[in-house]
């Protein structure tokens, strides 16, 4: 898939914005995935690879508030609850970091909101106990997750799941 110039351009002030967030441009591996990524949009094209710590493209853009990228993978035909090696999906990502518009784009194409990670937890308990507080958008992302439906009570939901057998 072609890129234009002008979503280019676009997409270069996302990838720096990615490398601006303290998670990320403390880990020199995910540092070099995103250069890799970079350099190869012009000719390869938008794709969905991993990187070591097992997240992929489309996390790091749920993280970053990436919507260019984002609307980029979904068109590319990412799946949209795309889990990474810890069973946390791009919506889980977004919601910690107070991604509002990537909130938004993910359940406007169909992320389920109350998906359980490997440590039964939900997006929204995600943002509640771990919102990365260099967001300024924690509050309005939780009332958005609220009013889709989202709910924290996964991780008592699936330790009685568990502990009937049933997950």
């Amino acid at each position: 898939m072609n890129i234009s110039p002008a979503s280019m351009t676009i997409l270069n002030v996302e990838f720096e914005r990615l490398r601006r967030i303290r998670m990320i441009r403390l880990m020199a591996d995910v540092m070099a995935f995103l250069d890799e990524i970079q350099s190869s949009l012009p000719s390869k094209g938008i794709s969905n690879p991993r990187c070591p710590f097992g997240r992929s493209l489309i996390h790091y853009a749920a993280i970053g508030d990436c919507t260019e990228l984002l609307v980029h993978l979904i068109e590319y035909r990412t799946e949209i609850d795309y889990l990474d090696r810890n069973k946390r999906t791009p919506l889980s990502w977004a919601a910690e970091y107070g991604s509002l518009n990537a909130v938004r784009i993910l359940l406007k194409h169909g992320a389920k909101v109350n998906t359980i990670d490997d440590i039964y937890c939900t997006p929204l308990t995600w943002l509640v106990k771990a919102g990365d507080v260099e967001s300024g958008s924690l509050a309005a992302t939780e009332a958005y997750l609220r009013k889709k439906g989202a709910r924290r009570r996964g991780l008592i939901r699936a330790w009685f799941l568990n502990k009937l057998g049933l997950l």
